[in-house]
């Protein structure tokens, strides 16, 4: 299950580094603005999250580690 929880994270920190759809500011072009802390599993700044992409993500993960 861990390695599960892990594949989960990293794909949603690729998404933001991707700058996809899932995790994208909450105003403009404000990318500049938000800050990936790797080392604490945390994105901040003024997000908007897409709550349904994000699921996606985290079982299309999750299907792939099975």
């Amino acid at each position: 299950m861990n390695n599960i929880r892990k594949a989960c994270v990293e794909a949603i920190f690729k998404e933001f580094e991707n700058k996809g759809d899932a995790i994208r500011p909450a105003y403009g072009d404000g990318w500049d603005e938000i800050e990936a802390r790797r080392s604490l599993g945390h994105i901040v700044g003024c997000i908007d999250i897409d709550v349904t992409d994000l699921v996606d993500i985290v079982i299309d993960t999750i299907n792939k580690e099975l």
